[in-house]
């Protein structure tokens, strides 16, 4: 619980890079304009709100653990589209930008539907309300510190922001995926997600 309570922390960066990375990127290294950003955060809400519950259902096949380390691969994919959208400036990197978007809604929209149902999952039933208490303050801490460090990150360029992203997000991909379920009676691998779970 403590690998996959880090590893939330490093994931939910995924939350604030549609509101913080990619419109501090877009104006400020691009020089787009402002509704590019806008266009992109827009559309990042519609797409979870849209692709939310069939891609939930579609991924309740597979195993809570996989999902949510997948998720981690979708998002630093997403990342390093991000470095090689933003790297070479030129007329379409704001057009690569919003298509990379749509593959980090996506990552985020796996996210999402995988990571409290995995913590529900592996929790103990006595101390579920705890475990689950756990994640929300981790994620709490995420979204709290991911404004400060991806503006600090962009300061050094491209390759400094979505290279630590994606590097940091692998990381806890990996570690999601290797991490030992405990004897809980609730192993992962005999309950596979399920949507709404």
């Amino acid at each position: 619980m403590r690998a996959l309570l880090a590893a939330n922390v490093v994931y939910v960066f995924c939350l604030n890079v549609p509101e913080i990375a990619v419109p501090l990127v877009l104006v400020t290294q691009l020089h787009a304009s402002p509704l590019w950003a806008a266009a992109i955060f827009v559309a990042n809400t519609v797409l979870v709100v849209t692709l939310q519950v069939p891609v939930t259902v579609l991924m309740s096949r597979f195993s809570r653990r996989t999902v949510l380390a997948l998720a981690g691969v979708v998002l630093a994919a997403s990342y390093l589209g991000f470095l090689a959208a933003t790297s070479p400036e030129h007329r379409w990197s704001a057009p690569a930008v919003a298509a990379v978007s749509v593959v980090c809604a996506i990552g985020e929209i796996i996210y999402a539907g995988s990571a409290t149902a995995l913590v529900t999952a592996l929790a103990p039933a006595p101390v579920l309300g705890r475990a689950l208490s756990r994640f929300q303050l981790s994620t709490g801490l995420g979204l709290a510190v991911s404004p400060a460090v991806m503006t600090s990150l962009a300061s050094h360029g491209p390759a400094a922001l979505w290279g630590s992203l994606a590097a940091s997000t692998l990381l806890s991909a990996s570690a999601v995926a290797t991490e030992k379920d405990q004897a809980t009676g609730l192993s992962d691998s005999r309950h596979p997600a399920r949507a709404g779970s």
